[in-house]
């Protein structure tokens, strides 16, 4: 195969950029031929914060020189990277993803890539994430509703009825989803809140709570996922591994009646997205004609720009750091008591917003642990079916953090700053 290259690079090695420095990134390692030569890599965060691997250079995307052969594409959601690519005038087809099948059965890219190693490492890949996963959660899938499986599984009540009963009877909520279970177990899976004993600690006190006014939400993960579309199927079943499970149930009591963590996700999981506008209007009307006071991180700006808190009376903000806001609690906590006082508080904060919610019910506020919702409503009004960047925040879970360049002067920005009551850092 080395021969192979030589000849038909007329003896010259071929100059790549590799895209990404995670986990894909190992992959492809196992599979490139010795004959390339890495003239760097690009990784638009991680260049924030090495200058160098290997001594080869870590660099920007706006940084790719002309001179390269072909950018190897290492990130398993590769589409907004190539996109991105092809938008800054790269050629199509000096773009290799090492994640696309069709990539990986193209002759022309076993130059660089060893053919049977490539496919060898996405079939296994595909049997990790796809296969494997389905096998060891189909048995709660199809027997849900079995009362021998009702018993190994948390009771969650639908979204409709939780919604009916923050709105009817005031209550608060919390919410504890895969980021809050990580850090109960001593895992990190979001790179805004590092481990924190004091904060696992918390978390667990406010999951094993009896505040009358304090609904406790989980994801509804843990049976049939028919509702769901087959993207966040899967992505549930890669997350509910067996260890997973068993570590959610040490922590649930299979007696007492959960609500479910997706309210604050109606759009972009669902299949049905017929009915997401209902869903949207059900959500809002919370808040309707209500004093309003969002306590969110820097970049989050929830609401701007979209009309998601158009029918409330008043709106009132406090800013916080994006990461690691744990840090900041009590500061946090005193502006809430402080601000929030007869109002509806609307919590956009991670980890940190499900222990508020929890402290703050307690003292008889009204609190609203909303999650990524704004983000779901701007991709619902966008019409779009897979995560995208949008204008005026820092969307967390999109590969290139997508946010647009805003203009501080635009009206809406102009909105946002005059609701600003406080900001702790």
């Amino acid at each position: 195969m080395g021969d192979l290259v030589m000849m038909e690079t007329g003896g010259k090695m071929i100059d790549i950029y590799i895209f990404g420095l995670g986990e894909g990134k190992r992959y492809l390692d196992r599979c490139l031929l010795n004959e390339v030569n890495i003239i760097g890599y690009i990784d638009n965060f991680k260049a924030k914060q090495i200058n160098g691997l290997d001594g080869i250079p870590v660099i920007f995307q706006n940084e790719i020189q002309k001179n390269f052969d072909y950018i190897v594409v290492t990130l398993m959601e590769y589409e907004d990277v190539r996109d991105s690519l092809i938008n800054d005038g790269i050629e199509k087809n000096k773009i290799i993803s090492f994640f696309d099948f069709n990539h990986a059965l193209n002759e022309e890219n076993w130059m660089l890539i060893d053919s049977y190693k490539w496919r060898m490492e996405l079939m296994w890949k595909h049997y990790i994430n796809v296969v494997k996963p389905l096998v060891e959660n189909i048995g709660y899938e199809i027997y849900a509703d079995a009362e021998t499986m009702k018993r190994e599984c948390p009771k969650i009540m639908d979204v409709e009825s939780t919604l009916d009963i923050l709105k009817k009877e005031r209550k608060s909520l919390a919410r504890f989803g895969d980021n809050e279970f990580g850090l109960m177990c001593g895992c990190v899976r979001t790179g805004y809140q590092e481990l924190d004993k004091k904060l696992e600690n918390r978390l667990k006190e406010a999951l094993e709570s009896q505040v009358e006014n304090l609904l406790i939400a989980i994801a509804n993960n843990y049976g049939s996922l028919e509702m769901y579309t087959d993207d966040a199927a899967r992505d549930i079943r890669m997350y509910m591994t067996k260890t997973v499970r068993k570590e959610h149930m040490k922590l649930l009591d299979s007696n007492r009646q959960y609500y479910d963590a997706y309210l604050s996700r109606p759009y972009m999981i669902y299949r049905d997205k017929e009915n997401a506008e209902k869903r949207f209007e059900k959500v809002k009307a919370i808040w309707d004609g209500e004093d309003v006071l969002v306590i969110e991180g820097e970049h989050t700006r929830f609401g701007v720009g979209n009309d998601l808190l158009e029918n409330a009376r008043s709106i009132q903000r406090i800013i916080v750091p994006d990461r690691n806001a744990f840090e900041k609690y009590e500061e946090i906590r005193n502006a809430a008591y402080e601000y929030g006082k007869d109002k509806l508080l609307l919590l956009v904060l991670g980890p940190t917003a499900t222990v508020l919610a929890y402290d703050l019910a307690k003292e008889g506020y009204w609190i609203i642990d909303i999650g990524q919702l704004d983000t779901e409503y701007g991709w619902f009004l966008e019409k779009v079916e897979k995560r995208c960047g949008l204008k005026y925040k820092r969307v967390s879970e999109v590969g290139m953090h997508g946010q647009l360049e805003i203009d501080i002067f635009d009206e809406n920005m102009q909105s946002y700053f005059n609701e600003i009551v406080e900001k702790i850092f």
